[in-house]
């Protein structure tokens, strides 16, 4: 009687621990977002397990669960493997010279300095000077260093007498020199590019105390001057 008694509870007993197994499973199964035991890590009913290791496994399928079932660790791993991109310094454009420019001013400086490192031819004053186009007494008394108004008196004008070209002035010999300020109205030696209408007269006249037969001379010209060419005033 006894040991039926025995048989039978251990019966009962195995009993509701295959029925306790089956509702775990099947309640594992059931959970939403639960693919697979290998995704979420599930610690042994039987309890042969180390504890540490179990408890290690229910943290994990926490955490698993927390981020939306993606492994936290694996992501971070994921992460810090893949490579940073890398930034690409952008290059300043820097400010450029223009060599055109630089060249042309160089070649002129040299030029004024080849103009300058000459000497420049006198001619003697005449008596008598007839007025050329774009002449007027005011250039002739700069040009051979006259007082304007000596050069007037000889001449019987006054300074507001009109002159026209083909004026025959006299020019006198004793005067004083000029005394209205500085005789060159522009700087040189240079260059000068000819102009429409200009004559070596009219570009001495230009410079002040210049003499056009020494444009003439220096530039190796007679007569007429070609529009466009650089000539060099002394």
């Amino acid at each position: 009687m006894m040991k039926n008694s025995y048989l039978l509870f251990m019966t009962v007993i195995l009993l509701l621990a295959f029925g306790l197994s089956a509702c775990e499973r099947s309640a594992a199964s059931s959970m939403p977002g639960v693919e697979s035991e290998e995704q979420y890590p599930v610690p042994d009913a039987e309890g042969t397990s180390d504890p540490m290791a179990q408890l290690e496994a229910i943290t994990t399928q926490t955490a698993i669960a927390a981020s939306g079932g993606v492994d936290a660790g694996a992501a971070s791993a994921d992460e810090e493997a893949a490579p940073a991109e890398k930034s690409v310094p952008t290059e300043t454009p820097q400010p450029q010279a223009e060599p055109a420019q630089e060249e042309e001013e160089g070649e002129t400086q040299q030029e004024e300095q080849a103009v300058s490192s000459e000497e420049v031819e006198e001619f003697p004053i005449p008596d008598q000077y007839t007025l050329q186009p774009g002449e007027f007494p005011f250039c002739i008394a700069r040009r051979f260093d006259i007082a304007p108004s000596a050069l007037l008196s000889a001449n019987g004008l006054s300074s507001s007498t009109i002159t026209y070209p083909g004026t025959v002035l006299t020019i006198p010999k004793d005067a004083p020199g000029y005394d209205l300020g500085p005789r060159a109205l522009r700087t040189h030696p240079t260059t000068y590019v000819v102009r429409s209408g200009d004559t070596a007269n009219s570009i001495a006249c230009l410079f002040g105390d210049v003499d056009p037969r020494a444009i003439l001379a220096k530039n190796g010209l007679e007569g007429s001057l070609p529009v466009g060419q650089t000539i060099q005033i002394p």
